[in-house]
C-alpha cells in the first residue's frame, strides 16, 4: 500500500448527500412517523377552530342553536384527543427509527474502526474516535428522533392555520400573514448571515477542544507535575478560549435581530396587530365581529411554529456536519488483506530493503535490511525521531512499508491473515494502557479464553502476583479506582503479564522499564526475561545499559541502519553508539 500526500487544503465542514445516505436504513420508518406528525399537527389546530367557529355561532344566533355549538365542542375535543393520539405514534415511530439508527450507525463504525491500520488510531487519538461514535451519532439522533416531527409540524400546522383564515376573510388574512412575513424577510437573514459566518468556526473550536480535552486526561499526571507552563495545559486553555471567544461573537451577530423577532413575533405582539386591523375593519364596517373571532383565537399564534422552525435550522445544521463526519472516518481505508493468505513458518523477521513515509516526500525509514533470528534479542537504539518507534510498529502492520517488504516465518506480513498476525506479535508499550476493569480481565485480555489458574500463573511469571493479592479485591479490584492504585512499574508489570499470557512468539518492548522507580526496574526486567524467553525479541531501549547484552544492537539514524553488532563491538568501532554511550555515562555520573 503506498502512502499519498495528504491535501493540502481543507474539505468542506458539509458534505451534499451524506446525512441523507446515512439515515437511509430507516428512512421508510422515519416517513411514517413524519405523516402522522402532519397529521397530528393538523388536528392540533381544531380546538382552535373549535372555538372560533362556536364564537361566531353564539354571536350570529345566540343560544337558538346548542347543537351548532355543541357540534363544534366535540370537534374540538375530538381533535385533541387525535392530536394526542397521533403525536404519540409519531413520536414512538421516531424515536424506534433514531434506536435503530444509532445500532446501526455505531455497529458500522465499531466493524470500520477495527479493521483499519493500528498507525490510523496512533495518529488520530480517541478524540477522534468519541466524536464519530458519540458525538456525530448523538448529532444526527436529534434530527432522527425529535426535529423531523418538528419540522412537519412546523410546516403543516402555519399552513393549515394561513388556509382557514384566508377562508374566514382574506383581507385580514393577508395583513396578518404579511406582518408575519415581512418580519421574517428583514430578519432572518441576518440571523442565518451571523449562523453560516460563525457556525464553521464553532465546530472547528469545538473539535479543538474535545481532542485537547481527552489528551488533558489522558496526561493528566505530567499535566499536574508541570501545571500552568505545560504544553498540553496550554493547548487546553487555548482551545477553551478559542470557543468561548467565537460564542460571543456568534451571540453577538445573532442575539439582537432573534430578541427582535421573538418580540415581534410574539402573541402579546400579534394579539395587539390583530386585535387593530380587526378593530379598524369593523369600525369600517368592513367586516363583523364575529370575522375578527378566528384571527384572535388562531392568528396569535400563527407565528410560532414558524419561529420552531428556524430553530430546527440549527439541528438540520449539526446533523449534517455529524453525518459528514461520520463518512469520513467510514472513507478510511481498511488494513487490506490478502487474496492468497500465507502462514509464517517460524518466527524469524526480516526487513528487506525496507523504506516508511507518513506523507509527503520525507521518509521515516530509508533502505533498512536486517534479520531478527529466534531466539535471539535484537535492541533498537538511536537518537530521538531515528525511526526507533516507527521500526518496530511496522512489524504488526501499524502501517504497510512504502516500498521494500517484511517477513514473518518468510511470508510477507502483507500476506499474512491480520488475526493471525496480530497473534503472533506480542507488544509492550512504553505507555501503559490498562482498561477501567479488574485486574484478572486486564492481564485476560492477552487470551480471552484463559482460565483463572493460567492468568495467575501468567502474573507469577510478571512478579506481579504478591502485589495484586495484597490489593482489596485481589485480582478483581477494579484499575483506576481509588482502592486499585499501582506504581508505574506495577501497571508495567500488568501488561507484561498479559503478554506473558498471550504466549506469542514475537515479542516486541518499548522502552518497557521507562516509568518503572530503581526498584521496580529489576523486578520489570525479571519479568521482561521470562517473556523473552525462546521468543524473537525487539527491544527499543533508551537507556543503553539495559541492552548491553542483547545478541544485536541496531543502531538507527535519520531513519538509516547506521550500526550493528554487539555491545563490545559497536563500542570499538567508536561510531555512533560509543558516542551515545559516553554521553549516557556522563550523566550517570554527574548524578542526572
Amino acid at each position: 500500500m503506498t502512502h499519498e500526500p495528504p491535501p493540502t487544503g481543507h474539505p468542506p465542514l458539509v458534505e451534499p448527500g451524506a446525512l441523507k445516505t446515512l439515515i437511509a436504513p430507516v428512512r421508510g420508518t422515519l416517513i411514517v412517523g413524519v405523516v402522522l406528525a402532519g397529521l397530528s399537527s393538523a388536528c392540533a389546530l381544531l380546538p382552535y377552530v373549535a372555538v372560533a367557529e362556536a364564537g361566531r355561532t353564539l354571536l350570529a344566533h345566540g343560544t337558538d342553536d346548542p347543537g351548532a355549538v355543541w357540534a363544534w365542542v366535540v370537534t374540538g375535543v375530538a381533535g385533541a384527543v387525535l392530536r394526542s393520539l397521533l403525536y404519540v405514534g409519531a413520536t414512538q415511530l421516531c424515536h424506534y427509527a433514531d434506536a435503530e439508527f444509532r445500532y446501526r450507525t455505531r455497529s458500522r463504525l465499531a466493524h470500520h474502526l477495527g479493521t483499519l491500520p493500528l498507525g490510523w488510531f496512533a495518529a488520530n487519538g480517541s478524540g477522534e474516535v468519541k466524536k464519530a461514535v458519540s458525538d456525530d451519532v448523538r448529532q444526527v439522533h436529534t434530527l432522527v428522533a425529535h426535529a423531523a416531527a418538528d419540522l412537519t409540524s412546523g410546516v403543516v400546522m402555519p399552513l393549515a392555520a394561513a388556509v382557514y383564515l384566508f377562508i374566514a376573510d382574506w383581507r385580514i388574512a393577508l395583513l396578518v400573514v404579511a406582518y408575519v412575513a415581512v418580519t421574517l424577510a428583514v430578519l432572518v437573514p441576518r440571523i442565518q448571515s451571523g449562523f453560516q459566518r460563525n457556525m464553521d468556526a464553532y465546530n472547528k473550536a469545538q473539535g479543538d477542544l474535545t481532542r485537547a480535552t481527552v489528551e488533558l486526561s489522558d496526561g493528566i499526571e505530567v499535566i499536574k507535575t508541570y501545571g500552568a507552563t505545560s504544553r498540553t495545559f496550554r493547548r487546553f486553555t487555548d482551545a477553551a478560549d478559542r470557543l468561548t471567544t467565537v460564542c460571543l461573537r456568534w451571540m453577538d451577530g445573532i442575539g439582537r435581530p432573534t430578541n427582535l423577532i421573538n418580540t415581534l413575533l410574539s402573541p402579546a405582539t400579534m394579539l395587539v396587530w390583530i386585535a387593530a386591523v380587526g378593530t379598524a375593519f369593523v369600525a369600517w364596517d368592513w367586516a363583523g365581529p364575529a370575522t375578527v373571532l378566528p384571527f384572535l383565537a388562531v392568528g396569535v399564534g400563527l407565528p410560532s411554529t414558524v419561529l420552531n422552525v428556524a430553530q430546527l435550522g440549527y439541528a438540520i445544521r449539526d446533523a449534517q456536519l455529524g453525518a459528514t463526519h461520520i463518512r469520513r472516518v467510514m472513507s478510511h481505508a481498511p488494513l487490506a488483506e490478502s487474496e492468497r493468505p500465507a502462514l509464517p513458518d517460524g518466527n524469524r523477521i526480516a526487513f528487506e530493503d525496507v523504506s516508511f513515509g507518513y506523507g509527503g516526500d520525507a521518509l521515516a525509514l530509508r533502505d533498512v535490511s536486517v534479520t531478527l533470528e529466534p531466539g535471539t534479542v535484537t535492541a533498537l537504539v538511536g537518537p530521538s525521531g531515528s525511526g526507533k518507534t516507527t521500526f518496530a510498529r511496522l512489524i504488526p502492520r501499524f502501517w504497510d512499508v512504502t516500498s521494500g517488504r517484511i517477513t514473518l516465518g518468510g511470508a510477507d506480513i502483507r500476506e499474512i491473515p491480520t488475526e493471525k498476525l496480530l497473534g503472533t506479535v506480542a507488544f509492550v508499550f512504553q505507555e501503559v494502557v490498562l482498561l477501567r476493569a479488574t485486574v484478572r480481565e486486564n492481564i485476560r485480555l492477552g487470551r480471552p479464553g484463559a482460565g483463572d489458574d493460567e492468568v495467575e500463573a501468567a502474573a507469577r511469571a510478571a512478579q506481579i502476583h504478591d502485589v495484586v493479592t495484597a490489593l482489596p479485591d485481589g485480582y478483581d479490584t477494579v484499575l483506576e479506582d481509588g482502592e486499585g492504585e499501582l506504581s508505574g512499574g506495577e501497571r508495567q508489570r500488568i501488561t507484561i503479564a498479559r503478554a506473558i499470557l498471550q504466549d506469542a512468539p514475537v515479542v516486541i518492548l518499548d522502552e518497557a522499564t521507562a516509568h518503572a522507580d530503581p526498584h521496580s526496574e529489576a523486578r520489570v526486567q525479571q519479568a521482561l526475561s521470562e517473556l523473552g524467553r525462546e521468543r524473537t525479541v525487539l527491544v527499543i531501549a533508551h537507556r543503553l545499559h539495559t541492552v548491553a547484552d542483547a545478541d544485536q544492537i541496531l543502531v538507527l539514524d535519520h531513519g538509516r541502519l547506521a550500526e550493528r553488532g554487539r555491545h563490545m563491538e559497536l563500542l570499538a568501532t567508536d561510531g555512533l553508539y560509543a558516542r551515545l554511550w559516553r554521553s549516557q555515562e556522563s550523566l550517570q555520573e554527574a548524578g542526572l
